[in-house]
């Protein structure tokens, strides 16, 4: 089993039909302006109509709206005349260039700035802390400071307190198959300043791949199987702990219900306390925080147990906006959670299919597509299109928290290259298939979500 870091929280769609939206708006709204929440409305929109022309087919599911997000505003950034023009309105992104790039920077910083690893925890009093624990000299007549143990001629004791923490880790990159020529200096800058990207020149398809191994921290190993002139990358890293962990000792095998007729034994996680719960019609949802507040994980358990897909094809941006509102109002309610541990590896294949599905087809075509912010020259003069999108996420949730992973690759051509293809507890028992959210209520940002038809 993966290990989870002791303190916070875990771990982008297409386009279409309806205007942007708030998804989940963040608890604080202060800290975000109006910039970063059109930013925020904009992935989130586009995620959810992603995830209704992909998740029809059965089974589990784990993206990242955010990722996906991410990458494409920085391909529009790139983009020109109507080129840009279709992509916007695709990606339901309302805001002019300037300050799309911005709002990313904003973004970027809040949820790079999870990780608090590095801060000195708090020790007993007279005591220090090492690195590795707190520790002080005995006195002279060998005593230690209370809720200290002696070894040898020290004295040690845990952390009185650890600061919230959640390795929340955002990564960019653009990466050229050759040195110099073809990407604008001026672009590559902007990629440098607002997404704090990467620039790399010469690589090949390992220093890829490689890149992609090392911002996951090994969960996603590959992304691309060719290499193209141009690639744009998006990694997400999240490991977090739950605010309150589940026993390890009290996870059981108990019967999860795939369907009406089949059961299957999965270990299931079991824990008493207070939670947001709220109830609709046909669902139930309930908000578990992570270790840093500001994150939790969403569960829409479905009343009937073959009700997953319905309620995930009917899950608008509305509704999920109104379902989190409503989960930050609730005060609480003592709840027996039992939650099956579950691990989903997932790719999304045909990316590209189903953005032309949405209504975006220049980008995609070398006579049609206007990338001359990337290139820096006049699009007759240099033809330059997104031949590939590729998506690949991870999502484990273990008794300690989550760990999960996305990335995102937008490999791009040239026309000179060569083409290549309280009270009592309520139960709230998660015993049949379930849709889950990911959200950073600081931002917004919804970072993932997918569904589990089968935890095993």
């Amino acid at each position: 089993m993966v290990g989870v870091l002791k303190r916070a929280a875990v771990l982008r769609i297409i386009a279409g039909l309806a205007a942007p939206v708030a998804l989940l708006q963040p608890q604080c709204a202060a800290a975000q302006g109006a910039d970063v929440r059109a930013l925020v409305d904009a992935y989130n929109t586009s995620g959810q109509q992603l995830f209704k022309r992909f998740a029809p087919s059965h089974g589990n599911v784990v993206f990242s709206p955010y990722s996906i997000g991410t990458a494409m505003a920085m391909a529009l950034s790139g983009a020109r005349g109507e080129n840009a023009a279709q992509m916007a309105k695709v990606l339901h992104q309302t805001l002019p260039r300037p300050a799309m790039d911005a709002a990313n920077a904003s973004v970027l910083a809040t949820l790079n700035g999870y990780d608090r690893s590095a801060e000195t925890p708090a020790c007993p009093e007279m005591m220090q802390w090492s690195g590795q624990q707190c520790e002080s000299a005995a006195t002279a007549d060998g005593r230690c400071p209370f809720a200290a143990r002696r070894e040898n001629d020290r004295c040690i004791a845990d952390p009185t307190r650890r600061p919230p923490s959640a390795q929340l880790r955002v990564a960019d990159a653009l990466m050229q198959a050759k040195a110099g020529g073809l990407v604008a200096q001026e672009y590559s800058a902007l990629l440098k300043d607002k997404y704090g990207a990467d620039v790399l020149q010469g690589v090949s398809l390992g220093d890829v791949n490689d890149w992609v191994k090392r911002k996951t921290a090994g969960k996603i190993d590959h992304i691309i199987d060719q290499l193209p002139d141009v690639v744009l990358l998006n990694a997400v890293y999240f490991k977090a702990r739950w605010e309150l962990t589940f026993g390890k000792d009290l996870t059981e095998q108990k019967p999860f219900n795939i369907t009406r007729a089949q059961k299957v034994p999965v270990p299931t996680m079991q824990r008493t306390g207070r939670f947001s719960v709220v109830t609709r019609n046909d669902y139930r949802a309930i908000r578990i925080p992570y270790d840093v507040s500001e994150l939790g994980m969403i569960i829409v358990l479905p009343k009937k147990i073959d009700g997953v897909g319905r309620i995930g094809a009917e899950m608008t941006a509305q509704e999920l906006s109104k379902l989190g509102a409503a989960l930050r109002a609730d005060q609480g309610k003592l709840v027996e959670l039992e939650m099956p541990r579950f691990k989903i590896n997932y790719e999304i294949g045909n990316l590209v299919s189903l953005f032309k599905q949405a209504g975006m087809t220049r980008a995609f075509d070398r006579r049609q597509a206007d990338f001359s912010g990337i290139t820096g020259r006049p699009a007759k003069d240099l033809p330059f299109w997104i031949d590939d999108i590729r998506h690949r996420a991870f999502i484990e949730v273990m008794e300690d928290g989550t760990e999960a992973a996305a990335v995102t690759a937008i490999s791009m051509r040239a026309a000179s290259a060569r083409p290549q293809p309280e009270p009592k507890p309520e139960p709230f028992h998660i015993d049949h298939p379930f849709l889950f959210y990911i959200v950073d209520n600081a931002t917004g940002a919804l970072l993932f979500q997918g569904r589990v038809a089968n935890p095993q």
